[in-house]
């Protein structure tokens, strides 16, 4: 008996060295999740920002359509009318969300995926990487075009590389979004696309307040109309603005030559100059939750 217990006891003691260290080699430490920008996106751009899981959001835009030199007779465009956007967004997981919107421009509705790809965690210049793919549907159609309002060619298809880095200790953030849009044009015979390159950056003096400027660049493709009743190209970007941040709200108060807000129609370019008459004002609330 003697025998079989010093046994026995050689063996769980076998066992116990041996699993100790294999438990420590299994063990990891999570990665801290890198926070930069304060929210999902800027007043037009995606941030590298994401949901987390579980959670949720919602947006609401708008972008007047009357110019600001047209004065105070037109309360400087809140007089005029607006083109709107809201959306709802959730988070798959703490790196995925999923969002969905519409514009009342040519009525679309597009639905978008963030995926979070690496970061890079330094004292200097901390970095985040996210890709964002999206497909955009057009079911406003004018009458003497025959097409039905899911056509094929109502779709819109767009990818946007996303960059967040920030500086000065997380006061200066900076954006760059490289973006590509497919069938920029739903009437042209011929497939369109369009590429640009958006830039941004966003200054945070304190948690409540901050400022931001955002240029979008059209690289190359198509440089039109989105509507079959507009007259003119479309214009390289560019939009500023003040930020405030309160009870898990951002608002967003807007100055921009772009009132086109879904992502499938902003890429295509600004439907006004940056001239006197192109500045409209505009502006946005999220809400997380």
């Amino acid at each position: 008996m003697k025998v079989k217990l010093l046994v026995f006891i050689y063996l769980l003691i076998t066992v116990f060295s041996f699993a100790q260290p294999k438990w420590k080699q299994t063990e990891s430490v999570k990665e801290v999740k890198l926070e930069l920008f304060h929210g999902t996106q800027t007043a037009n751009f995606p941030t590298t920002e994401s949901l987390d899981e579980g959670s949720w959001m919602y947006e609401i835009s708008h972008r007047f359509s009357t110019p600001i030199n047209d004065g105070i007779d037109a309360l400087y465009g809140f007089d005029g009318p607006a083109r709107i956007r809201f959306s709802l967004g959730y988070g798959i997981t703490d790196d995925l969300m999923v969002n969905f919107g519409r514009s009342n421009l040519t009525d679309n509705y597009d639905l978008q995926f963030k995926q979070k790809l690496f970061q890079l965690d330094n004292e200097f210049l901390p970095s985040v990487f996210s890709v964002l793919g999206g497909v955009a549907l057009n079911t406003e159609v004018p009458q003497n075009i025959d097409r039905g309002k899911a056509d094929i060619d109502n779709f819109q298809f767009y990818a946007q590389l996303v960059y967040n880095g920030m500086l000065f200790d997380k006061k200066l953030g900076i954006g760059l979004v490289p973006s590509y849009l497919y069938n920029s044009f739903i009437y042209a015979v011929d497939k369109q696309y369009s590429f640009t390159f958006g830039t941004y950056i966003q200054y945070y003096f304190n948690r409540a307040w901050s400022i931001w400027l955002e240029h979008n660049a059209i690289v190359t493709g198509y440089q039109g109309k989105i509507r079959l009743d507009e007259t003119t190209k479309s214009f390289n970007t560019l939009g500023f603005g003040v930020a405030l941040e309160t009870g898990g709200h951002i608002f967003n108060i807007i100055v921009t030559n772009n009132a086109r807000l879904n992502s499938s129609q902003f890429l295509v370019g600004a439907d006004r100059t940056t001239n006197s008459e192109g500045w409209r004002l505009g502006f946005g609330i999220i809400r997380y939750f």
